[in-house]
């Protein structure tokens, strides 16, 4: 009898060690999926279809338990990119939003950037956002990416190539998705397109 109630016990204590081990397990693995999401949209039009896929992306990677913030650039001040011939100084007493968007940047796991196709390339407020990463690029390492493009016409072969130029600067980049609405016009066409649903269910697997 006594043998039998040592070994109880001793399975007893095996099973909370086994138990406690795989809650530490399933904790860290919990916390190691939790990402944080910076979506960049860089439409001039609040509301516009690459911003309304913004929040999409936004609400799908919220509902996997990412932590997400999207930034409107149009709400916000941001130059051109000044520098010094010899680049000793990268910033030259620009004392606007661009530093704030930066630091985001640098504290995300994943960065969304989001463009309408004008002239079939990018806006202008994305490509002057991206020239200011330029005093801090080395710090946006490690980052995982995705693009999203809307156009009125079919081509987002030049943003998307100025994109993957972009990030081949920045330290352990990687491209892990993009989305093109093409074909969409005019402002807020997108809503009944099946590209909301693809940028929902991407962000949702961020």
């Amino acid at each position: 009898m006594k043998r039998i109630l040592i070994l109880a016990t001793m399975a007893i204590a095996v099973l909370t060690v086994s138990c406690n081990g795989q809650s530490r397990k399933t904790s860290t693995e919990a916390s190691k999926k939790s990402k944080k999401v910076l979506v960049i949209s860089s439409s001039p039009s609040k509301g516009g279809n690459s911003d309304l896929l913004c929040d999409e992306f936004l609400k799908g990677a919220q509902a996997a338990g990412h932590k997400g913030e999207k930034v409107f650039l149009g709400d916000l001040d941001i130059r051109f990119l000044k520098i010094k011939d010899d680049y000793s100084d990268r910033n030259l007493g620009i004392n606007d939003d661009a530093p704030k968007v930066v630091a985001k940047m640098i504290e995300a796991d994943v960065i969304v950037m989001a463009t309408p196709i004008y002239n079939d390339n990018m806006c202008g407020q994305m490509k002057t956002m991206l020239d200011r990463v330029f005093e801090r690029e080395r710090e946006v390492s490690n980052k995982e990416f995705y693009f999203i493009m809307t156009a009125g016409g079919r081509n987002t072969e030049c943003a998307l190539l100025g994109f993957r130029n972009f990030i081949h600067y920045l330290p352990g980049s990687q491209e892990k998705g993009v989305i093109e609405g093409t074909g969409i016009y005019p402002k807020g066409a997108v809503k009944d397109k099946p590209v909301m649903k693809e940028a929902y269910e991407m962000g949702k697997n961020v």
